[in-house]
């Protein structure tokens, strides 16, 4: 019960933060622009800025990131998230066989006796759950690119806004697929994404997937958007094998299950099966759009987006 953490909580994460803002400060910058530039209070500041400094084994490795940290400030480059990536290279760099895996060992000699190699199993990609989650997130992330970069998407949002889901073959419940918070909302007349994708954060589209994975085994991925007859036209265009309730459902299962009673069902071997859900009094109609992962399936309703444009 003693993982690398305490060490960086503790050592790494300290020391980074004092070599930073005294850099800083021997550079000129006043304890409240250090502060604004470090994302902590002027209070936090003048308590590292007060700190003695401390002998680490890390002292190398801090002082290399220290100098590109402070650098990426000086030149304006300072964006949070390049920040925390730095950072974060860093650590994970040194935990793998380098110094916070000796100074975790040598906290915690079991781990030295066990000849623990965690570290880099788990953050060299030896890990196959922890890889198939990092490539789902990164497709969604695409395909987020990809739909928000589209001047066409916008006219297939439904009104209740849109919504993307992914997972890999291993994916059990409504937490191993990863969705976007808060959904795909329209500003300026362009489709965004006010939050990065996360897993369970769409339970209803995520145990649609899980359903229709049984029905589909190659579909890794859900989008829904308008069901308006023109979208569903445009769909069967591009290559959607597009299926009909006979009325309009909103549970998942009951949506999926539904299909028993419609004729002429897409085979379990179909690459993009789409179910339609009429509409009703006060029920907006949906087209859920599924395929083998988000990226190719964020490309292909692009292009039924355009082809309702030409």
């Amino acid at each position: 019960m003693r993982p690398p953490c305490e060490i960086v909580q503790r050592d790494f994460l300290r020391a980074v933060r004092t070599f930073t803002a005294r850099t800083l400060s021997e550079e000129g910058y006043s304890q409240t622009e250090i502060a604004s530039e470090m994302q902590m209070t002027q209070a936090a500041v003048s308590k590292y800025l007060s700190q003695p400094v401390v002998e680490t084994k890390l002292a190398k490795e801090i002082e290399v990131l220290t100098k590109r940290l402070t650098e990426m400030i000086k030149s304006g480059d300072a964006e949070a998230d390049m920040m925390v990536r730095e950072i974060c290279a860093t650590c994970m760099s040194s935990r793998i066989g380098s110094t916070l895996c000796e100074m975790h060992q040598r906290k915690v000699p079991a781990l030295n006796a066990a000849n623990c190699q965690i570290c880099a199993q788990l953050l060299g990609g030896n890990d196959i759950e922890l890889s198939k989650r990092a490539i789902v997130i990164s497709d969604l992330l695409e395909s987020l690119r990809i739909i928000e970069a589209s001047e066409t998407f916008v006219a297939i949002v439904p009104q209740i806004r849109a919504n993307i889901v992914a997972c890999d073959d291993s994916a059990q419940d409504s937490k191993d697929v990863a969705g976007v918070p808060g959904r795909i909302t329209v500003i300026d007349g362009h489709a965004r994404a006010l939050v990065s994708p996360q897993f369970g954060a769409s339970s209803h589209t995520s145990e649609l997937l899980l359903s229709a994975m049984k029905k589909w085994s190659g579909v890794r991925s859900c989008l829904y958007v308008s069901g308006r007859d023109s979208v569903i036209t445009a769909a069967k265009k591009v290559g959607f094998r597009v299926v009909s309730l006979v009325k309009s459902e909103s549970n998942s299962k009951k949506i999926v299950n539904a299909l028993d009673l419609v004729p002429k069902v897409p085979g379990p071997k179909t690459e993009y099966p789409a179910i339609h859900s009429p509409g009703d009094y006060g029920v907006e109609p949906i087209l859920y759009l599924f395929g083998p992962n988000s990226r190719n399936l964020s490309e292909k309703c692009v292009k039924l987006s355009e082809s309702m444009k030409s």
